[in-house]
C-alpha cells in the first residue's frame, strides 16, 4: 500500500511538471528513512543561472528577479569574491539584481543586470563588479551639522561618491572602508550613491541611494516630537487616547471649579494676598 502511495505521487508530479514542459528535480523516498516516510522536493526552472563576481570581503549577496523574487544567495569570501552557481531560472527572464550587504550591516547596494533576448541554454555571467554599499550615520540631522557616508568595496578601489551634480573622489582602505564627511550641512535633501573602479573595471550601475534631510532647528523640534507621538502608538496602541482623554477632563474640571468659584479657592489664594500691617497688629502678636 505505502508503495502504491509513493508510485502514484510520482506519477501526478511527472503528469503536471514533465507534461507540461516544466522541468523540475524530485527526489526519490529515502530508503534508510522509518517506513512510511517519504521525501519529495520539486525545483521549478528550464535553464541555470550561473554568476560570479566581487563587491567586499564577507559581503552577503542576494539575487532576485527584476520583480524582487529570490532567486539564490550567498556569501563572499575574505577577498571579497562569490560564485553563485546553478539557480534556476525560465526562459522568459528579463533580467536579475543583486543585492549585497557588508559584513558590519552598515550599507547595502543594488544593482541589475538586464537581458535582451530570450533564453534558450543556460546563463553564465563573471566577473561582476557589484557598486559598493552604502550608508549614513543619520538619516536627519539639523542644519550646520556634519554627516558621515560610508560604506564598503573592494579593497583599494577608487570610490565615487555623487550628489547634487558633485563628484567625491578617494580610495577604499586595505579592508574596503571607505568614508566621507559632509560638513555643515544647509538645509535640504540630498542623495547619495557610490561606484567604484578597480584594475580600470567600474562597477555595475548602482540603484541604492543614501537620502540625508537636513532641517532647521524648529523643524526638528517638531520631528522629534512627531517621532515621539508615533513611537507612543506604536508601543501602547491606545494610549494617546487616554492621554488625550485626561486631559480634556482636566481642563473641564478646571473650567468647572473656576465656574462655580468654591469657598476653598478664595481662602487658597487668600494666603497669597498682601497684607498690610495695621496699628492694633502690635497688639496681637505682641508676646
Amino acid at each position: 500500500m505505502r508503495l502504491f502511495l509513493n508510485l502514484s505521487i510520482i506519477f501526478v508530479l511527472h503528469f503536471f511538471l514533465i507534461e507540461n514542459k516544466v522541468y523540475a528535480q524530485i527526489l526519490t523516498p529515502n530508503p534508510n528513512s522509518q517506513s512510511g516516510a517519504a521525501t519529495v522536493t520539486a525545483a521549478v526552472g528550464e535553464y541555470y543561472l550561473i554568476v560570479s563576481g566581487y563587491h567586499s570581503p564577507n559581503a552577503s549577496v542576494v539575487i532576485q528577479t527584476l520583480s524582487e523574487v529570490f532567486l539564490n544567495s550567498t556569501t563572499a569570501d575574505g577577498n571579497g569574491y562569490f560564485t553563485i552557481p546553478n539557480t534556476l531560472i525560465t526562459k522568459d527572464l528579463a533580467g536579475f539584481c543583486f543585492l549585497a550587504i557588508d559584513f558590519r550591516r552598515i550599507g547595502e547596494s543594488e544593482s541589475c543586470v538586464y537581458i535582451e533576448d530570450v533564453i534558450t541554454d543556460d546563463k553564465s555571467y563573471s566577473d561582476i563588479f557589484l557598486p559598493p554599499s552604502i550608508g549614513l550615520s543619520r538619516r536627519l540631522i539639523t542644519a550646520g551639522e556634519d554627516a558621515e557616508i560610508y560604506g564598503y568595496t573592494m579593497p583599494k578601489a577608487e570610490v565615487k561618491i555623487e550628489f547634487e551634480e558633485e563628484i567625491i573622489t578617494m580610495q577604499a582602505n586595505d579592508v574596503g572602508y571607505y568614508e566621507y564627511i559632509f560638513e555643515d550641512a544647509q538645509p535640504g535633501v540630498y542623495s547619495f550613491s557610490s561606484r567604484a573602479t578597480l584594475s580600470n573595471v567600474q562597477s555595475l550601475e548602482p540603484r541604492t541611494k543614501a537620502v540625508l534631510e537636513v532641517v532647521t532647528v524648529p523643524e526638528k523640534v517638531i520631528t522629534d516630537i512627531t517621532d515621539t507621538v508615533d513611537d507612543i502608538e506604536e508601543k501602547y496602541p491606545g494610549a494617546l487616547f487616554l492621554i488625550s482623554l485626561l486631559i480634556i477632563l482636566l481642563l473641564l474640571l478646571l473650567a468647572l471649579i473656576w465656574k462655580t468659584k468654591p469657598g476653598f479657592i478664595y481662602a487658597f489664594f487668600d494666603k497669597f494676598k498682601k497684607r498690610y500691617p495695621m496699628h492694633h497688629d502690635y497688639f496681637l502678636f505682641k508676646k
